[in-house]
């Protein structure tokens, strides 16, 4: 090779991860093929090999650093072999290789180990933090990730993860109806197949709506004015006696995932004044369905009773189906959430 093709190569790092298990830093050289060309290259390649025992648990070198990779594991290596709950730090390990989580290291006396320990064989107990920071690191997509969490979480926090993930997917109460899906996605499918009437009201303004009595269920997108996250809620009108129950409820799975909200409700009698009506001021429930037309009438529910009187025709002269004049308003309970 002349020597202006050689000082016009260009070098670019890369890593190989070998058959064998190695992990080598080469670099590429690109230059004009030929005999002088592979010489050169071999002559000006870098490596630097890191040995794996079956699994790469951390690299050395800057080259890795923030880098993720897919990899496929034995779930057993994930959990406790003692009481077969998902590792977390601390773990601990005796010098035979034997794990155990922190509640199983902590229920035996001396750290000895539960399996080469209690024999007389002196096998103890010791901090992990190998494998603390291989657990830390070894994150999995959200189960939920079908409605819409896009979370990466580490193993042993996805139970929790979970328990509190606002994706989570809520049910249709529509007879024969077996869709599953987020809020949002339940919302788009109680109005577009089974004409679900909807309102949107920005938090702590009131919406007055009609429910005719044939319909018994309203939809409510309530969020901050000019803000994209909404919440679902469902007004809901059953039967109490004579009277009517009105309910609100917040489509969500996880409670936990929060924030907690109030609703103020009233229902106007029929050419009574403004200040004619029944009113109530409440905490909302939530509802891992959509709820239908039953309204929950014990001691733990929440709802507005509205006398019979209160009830309006829907179109004096032509219809003899009544419906309830409502307004409400939902807004994030500060005190609460």
């Amino acid at each position: 090779m002349q020597h202006g093709e050689q000082s016009g190569a260009k070098k670019a790092a890369a890593w190989v991860v070998s058959p064998n298990g190695q992990v080598k830093r080469e670099m590429a050289v690109e230059a004009a093929r030929g005999e002088g060309a592979a010489a050169a290259a071999g002559a000006g390649e870098e490596e630097e090999e890191v040995q794996a025992g079956g699994m790469i648990a951390a690299a050395v070198g800057d080259g890795f650093e923030g880098v993720e990779i897919s990899v496929r594991i034995d779930l057993a290596v994930l959990h406790c072999p003692l009481c077969l709950l998902p590792l977390k730090p601390p773990t601990y390990q005796c010098a035979a290789g034997h794990l155990a989580c922190s509640s199983c290291h902590g229920d035996v006396p001396g750290k000895k180990c539960h399996t080469c320990g209690g024999g007389g064989g002196g096998g103890v107990y010791a901090r992990c933090p190998g494998l603390d920071t291989f657990l830390r690191a070894a994150k999995i997509l959200c189960p939920n990730d079908l409605f819409g969490c896009r979370s990466y979480v580490a193993y042993h926090d996805v139970a929790a993860h979970q328990r509190a993930c606002p994706h989570a997917p809520c049910s249709c109460s529509e007879p024969r109806c077996d869709f599953l899906g987020s809020p949002p996605m339940l919302l788009a499918h109680l109005v577009a197949d089974h004409s679900w009437p909807v309102s949107k009201v920005p938090y702590g303004e009131v919406l007055t709506i009609h429910v005719p009595e044939s319909e018994r269920r309203h939809l409510v997108v309530a969020g901050a004015a000019g803000g994209d996250d909404e919440r679902v809620f469902v007004l809901s009108v059953g039967a109490l006696g004579v009277a009517r129950a009105v309910s609100v409820a917040c489509v969500r799975a996880n409670a936990a995932a929060g924030p907690r909200y109030r609703c103020k409700l009233w229902a106007h009698a029929p050419g009574g004044g403004a200040a004619d009506f029944v009113h109530m001021d409440s905490a909302v429930a939530s509802s891992a369905a959509a709820p239908g037309g039953e309204v929950a009438v014990d001691e733990e529910a929440r709802f507005l009773t509205v006398p019979p009187c209160f009830l309006h025709l829907l179109d004096a002269g032509t219809s003899k189906e009544m419906l309830i004049r409502l307004s409400i308003s939902i807004d994030i309970d500060i005190d609460m959430s």
